[in-house]
């Protein structure tokens, strides 16, 4: 695990997206180690400090808590490089139950790593 790498939860996983893409659905696909991209939503009417999670197929599959989406956008927006992966699917492994985001971010410029097992 990488020095600088921490582990960050997801919020809003389980609402639809306004396209009608299924949040839940996509995070059924994915598996540890996929990319994930953090990108700063300023016009979004319920929080100008929202931080969307997208996979490498574009699709969004939740948000970072406020908290964390005040803290880590604004070093977005000062360029500082924020890298994310999926540590793991919660609730993958029970059938019918509503499934969340772990990641691993790294705000160094780096890679983040999954944790040794």
């Amino acid at each position: 695990m990488g020095w600088n790498d921490f582990r960050l939860p997801a919020c809003g996983e389980r609402h639809d997206n306004e396209d009608g893409t299924s949040r839940q659905a996509e995070l059924a696909l994915l598996t540890p180690g996929d990319e994930l991209h953090l990108i700063r939503e300023p016009m979004n009417e319920h929080d100008p400090m929202a931080v969307a999670i997208f996979t490498s197929r574009g699709i969004r599959v939740g948000y970072l808590a406020r908290v964390r989406a005040i803290w880590i956008g604004s070093k977005m927006d000062r360029g500082q490089p924020v890298n994310a992966i999926v540590e793991r699917v919660k609730g993958a492994a029970l059938p019918g139950s509503p499934l969340g985001l772990v990641m691993r971010l790294n705000m160094d410029g780096e890679e983040p790593e999954l944790p040794s097992a």
